[in-house]
C-alpha cells in the first residue's frame, strides 16, 4: 500500500541528507530518489512497528512502497539491519534537540527547588513524542523502539547509545541533583524503570492517536504526558527502601552461635 501524501509531506523535511552509499557525482540526490528513499524509511518504520523486529522481510517493505525491484532498499540502505539504524538516524536527531532546547533553558533558569524533579521528567518524556508531532499522529516510531526491548534480533539500544543519548544522560544527571535522598543504586533502578515505562507508555499513546483527529490526538498527548512527569516525580521523591533496610540492619543486635559444652 503506497504511503498518503499527507505523511510524505509533513516529513519529507526531516529526511536525512547522509546514505549508506556514495551519492551521486552532482553532490545532490535527484528529488525522485529522495522521495523513494523516505518512502521506505516510513514503510519500514511502520511494519517494524506493528509486526516487529524480526518479523518483516526486505521484500515486505518494497511491496509497501509498490516499488518493483528489491534492490532498491539496498542501494538505499544497504541492509536490513542499516534501514532499521537509518530509521533512528530519520527520527532521533529532532528528540534530541528538542531536549537539549529544554534542558538549556532549565539550567538558565529552573523552576522552584519543589517542581525540578517533575519538569525533568518533562524534560525526558515530552521530546520523545515529537515524532507523534511531526507526523500529527501518524507516526509508528515509539512503537518500532518498544520492540527492542523485548527482541533480540537486533541491538537497536546499543546503536542509539553514545548517538542519540546525550540529552537523556544530562536530564538524569541533572535529576540525580534533586534527589540527594536516594542511593546510586536506587536511582538507578528507579531511572531504569522510568525508561522502560516511559517507552511503553509513548507506544500506546502513539496507537491511540493514530486513531483520532489530530486535534484530540494532540490534547491527550499534552494530557498524558503531564500526568506521566506527575506520577513519576512522585515516584522519585519516594523514600528510599534500600538505605531503610540497610539502617534497620545496621540496628538489628548481632546474634550469637550458641557454645558448646
Amino acid at each position: 500500500m503506497i504511503l498518503s501524501m499527507q505523511s510524505r509531506q509533513s516529513e519529507r523535511n526531516l529526511v536525512p541528507k547522509s546514505r549508506h552509499h556514495a551519492p551521486p557525482a552532482a553532490g545532490v540526490r535527484p528529488a525522485r530518489s529522495e522521495r523513494t528513499r523516505l518512502e521506505l524509511l516510513l514503510a519500514a518504520e511502520k511494519l517494524l512497528a506493528l509486526h516487529g523486529l524480526r518479523g518483516v522481510s526486505l521484500r515486505q517493505v518494497v511491496a509497501a512502497t509498490q516499488q518493483r525491484n528489491i534492490s532498491t532498499v539496498h542501494y538505499h540502505f544497504g541492509s536490513r539491519e542499516a534501514l532499521v539504524y537509518a530509521i533512528c538516524d530519520f527520527r532521533m536527531p529532532a528528540i534530541e534537540e528538542a531536549r537539549a532546547a529544554r534542558i538549556a533553558r532549565f539550567i538558565e533558569s529552573p523552576p522552584a527547588r519543589a517542581e525540578r524533579v517533575r519538569e525533568l521528567v518533562h524534560i525526558l518524556v515530552e521530546p520523545t513524542a515529537q515524532p507523534v508531532v511531526a507526523s500529527r499522529g501518524r507516526s509508528h516510531f515509539r512503537r518500532l523502539l518498544a520492540h527492542s526491548f523485548v527482541s533480540d534480533g537486533m541491538d537497536l539500544r546499543g546503536y542509539i547509545a553514545g548517538r542519540y543519548d546525550l540529552g537523556i544522560q544530562q536530564t538524569a544527571d541533572l535529576m540525580r541533583q534533586e534527589l540527594p535522598h536516594l542511593s546510586r543504586a536506587t536511582f538507578g533502578t528507579r531511572w531504569a524503570l522510568l525508561i522502560r515505562s516511559m517507552t511503553y507508555l509513548l507506544a500506546n499513546l502513539e496507537t491511540r492517536a493514530e486513531l483520532l483527529s489530530w486535534r484530540k490526538a494532540k490534547k491527550m498527548l499534552d494530557g498524558e504526558i503531564d500526568a506521566m512527569a506527575t506520577a513519576f516525580a512522585g515516584f522519585f521523591a519516594a523514600p528510599d527502601g534500600c538505605n531503610k533496610d540497610a539502617r534497620r540492619r545496621s540496628r538489628a543486635p548481632a546474634t550469637r552461635k550458641p557454645t558448646k559444652r
